[in-house]
């Protein structure tokens, strides 16, 4: 028994398919169309043609998702910057959208915000500031942010 040919898929209907399961930037569907043997010639002049008829906006899409990223997932700049950029989105786009998601926002309200549900979980001052560095939140940040919180408060200021 020999392979059964494989069947061609039109590069438009492959396109419009992945676009269909969930909203992709260009470098998404770009590398998508890439892995399944489309020639980038082609697949670069599909990609003009539907960000002009508005099927893939990656402006748009880098806002909407700073926006709903941080409202599930508090983060600080660093670690948006990177997730954006998993998202194959330009670099330009990428600073465009962080700039104004913190520019709505203050980076201190996030951290503040994830600083209250560790607090939940732990009070070792060490555990906590170690997770808001992991979440990106800057140095300057997290020393802020900590600093409205007294060992009164049930803060423990040894690093055990």
């Amino acid at each position: 028994m020999g392979k059964r040919p494989k069947k061609t898929v039109p590069l438009s209907q492959k396109a419009l398919d992945l676009l269909s399961r969930r909203r992709l930037t260009r470098g998404e569907l770009k590398f998508k169309l890439l892995t399944r043997d489309y020639k980038e010639a082609e697949i670069d002049v599909l990609l003009n043609r539907y960000e002009e008829i508005g099927y893939l906006d990656d402006e748009s899409l880098a806002n909407d998702y700073a926006r709903d990223r941080l409202n599930i997932k508090p983060m600080g700049r660093m670690l948006l910057k990177i997730e954006l950029k998993k998202r194959r989105i330009p670099e330009s786009i990428v600073e465009k959208a962080v700039e104004k998601i913190f520019s709505e926002n203050k980076e201190e309200e996030f951290a503040e915000l994830y600083l209250q549900s560790l607090l939940s979980k732990t009070r070792n001052r060490k555990k906590i500031w170690d997770r808001l560095a992991r979440r990106g939140f800057q140095y300057g940040i997290i020393e802020t942010v900590m600093s409205r919180f007294s060992p009164e408060e049930g803060y423990e200021w040894n690093n055990q």
